[in-house]
């Protein structure tokens, strides 16, 4: 286990839903476990969130981005930027994925 509670939840979230379900159901869910965090434990949900955006990979770094875009999680703000400039250089993901992470960019 990890020494961060709620990465090791959000991790077996994500591990436990169903294959058979939609992405956009994944974040709806995800979104909601992670709300749950908001508030009592916020430093470990910015933190949890930072770790998925180190991972450059699907589906967990664009949960995060989701995460840090509804929840406005300030906090994570340069990591997002920093993926976005990962992205712009072809780095991380495909130009496609820019346009959410702009869109974060400017909830958060």
């Amino acid at each position: 286990m990890n020494i961060n509670p709620v990465l090791d939840q959000l991790n077996s979230e994500v591990a436990a839903f169903p294959e058979r379900a939609s992405g956009e159901e994944l974040y709806d869910y995800v979104g909601r476990v992670a709300a749950r965090f908001a508030a009592a434990e916020r430093e470990s949900l910015a933190e949890a969130v930072v770790t998925w955006l180190k991972l450059r990979s699907e589906p967990k770094t664009m949960l995060a981005v989701q995460i840090a875009s509804d929840l406005r999680l300030i906090e994570v703000r340069p990591d997002v930027q920093s993926l976005l400039n990962d992205v712009h250089a072809g780095r991380a993901f495909i130009p496609y994925y820019a346009r959410p992470i702009e869109a974060a960019l400017k909830n958060i």
